[in-house]
């Protein structure tokens, strides 16, 4: 832990990818849509997921294209605290940070924190992470979680780094 602040961002050609990616499956759904609807009418299944699938990646798509434009860092590691904003607008104590993990779903990199009772209880958490807390429990995820694909610093790092101050701090506590 130092008294400078170190700064990750997201990678913009990653994340330019993974909006490609999401056009991809939009064209993809309009392809099955419009097949689909000649060939068997507007009551078809086919017309239906081609539908969904342009409404979800459409959604997804704008949501990622919101990311490569926001210039904002998306991991801070400060004195006072790691500042993570896809999980609260405030920075998580060091001394809240219990421990933190890398797990892989499907392939992809999660960073997990385990956090202090206390920390649980007073940090205002973002909607996306007040609504999947659920979901992620039933995965045996019990902390809060933050998505590493597309990060410019490798995952294993970043929860290496996370550990460090964690301990740093706690060790200055006593």
């Amino acid at each position: 832990m130092t008294d400078n602040a170190l700064i990750i961002h997201r990678s913009k050609t990653k994340t330019l990818l993974l909006f490609c990616g999401a056009v991809g499956f939009v064209a993809l759904g309009a392809f099955i849509a419009k097949t689909t609807y000649a060939e068997q009418g507007a009551g078809a299944f086919g017309v239906f997921i081609g539908l969904v699938s342009i409404v979800f990646f459409g959604f997804c798509g704008i949501l990622i294209l919101l990311k490569v434009f926001d210039g904002r860092p998306a991991v801070e590691f400060l004195k006072e605290g790691l500042l993570v904003r896809e999980i609260s607008p405030k920075p998580i104590n060091w001394p809240d940070i219990i421990a933190a993990r890398l797990i892989f779903y499907r392939n992809q990199p999660i960073v997990e924190l385990i956090l202090s009772p206390q920390a649980e209880q007073s940090l205002p958490f973002t909607r996306v992470v007040r609504y999947t807390r659920a979901a992620n429990r039933g995965l045996g995820i019990n902390g809060v979680c933050l998505s590493a694909a597309g990060l410019q610093m490798p995952a294993s790092d970043i929860v290496d780094l996370i550990g460090e101050w964690a301990q740093k701090a706690q060790s200055a506590e006593i």
